[in-house]
């Protein structure tokens, strides 16, 4: 059975669920943060990096 909410919107969701963690969190939000394009490049590439490591240990466990 299809959800009434699409993945979309429920993507959407959670990127304000996510905003609202932040500013908890840092107390700012992305637009106001003033890290320079090389610091916001670097913490890309740390989450791609988590990113890989999750599926890689979902990808073993359904190997296994």
């Amino acid at each position: 059975m299809e959800s009434a909410v699409g993945t979309e919107a429920r993507v959407c969701l959670d990127i304000i669920a996510r905003q609202k963690k932040g500013i908890e969190k840092y107390g700012t939000t992305v637009a106001q943060n003033p890290l320079s394009h090389k610091e916001w490049l670097q913490h890309a590439y740390e989450e791609a990096l988590d990113m890989a490591i999750y599926l890689r240990r979902s990808i073993e466990e359904l190997d296994q």
